[in-house]
């Protein structure tokens, strides 16, 4: 994917996992491992933050696969961003 810009503004992208949701599938690790990893049985974000409610966030310029790897989780537990609007 190539990095998208909005009025010469560089698009900004966010993950979030909402990690209570997460079945331990590693279907994201598994279409995507450059971005999600497994700690302790559940999903995170390389690098990512993990918040007071169990989300782990990261913002990216360039999602990747990201996109990919929310759409294979049967959980629906990962959600995209694009400029703070859901995208999946």
């Amino acid at each position: 994917m190539q990095l998208k810009f909005f009025n010469g503004e560089l698009m900004v992208y966010r993950i979030e996992i909402e990690r209570d949701l997460c079945i331990s599938c590693e279907n994201c690790v598994n279409e995507c491992e450059s971005m999600f990893e497994m700690d302790n049985g559940i999903s995170k974000l390389i690098s990512g933050d993990i918040n007071d409610d169990n989300i782990s966030i990261k913002e990216y310029e360039d999602i990747s696969c990201g996109i990919d790897a929310a759409e294979m989780c049967p959980a629906e537990c990962i959600i995209v961003y694009e400029d703070n609007v859901a995208i999946n």
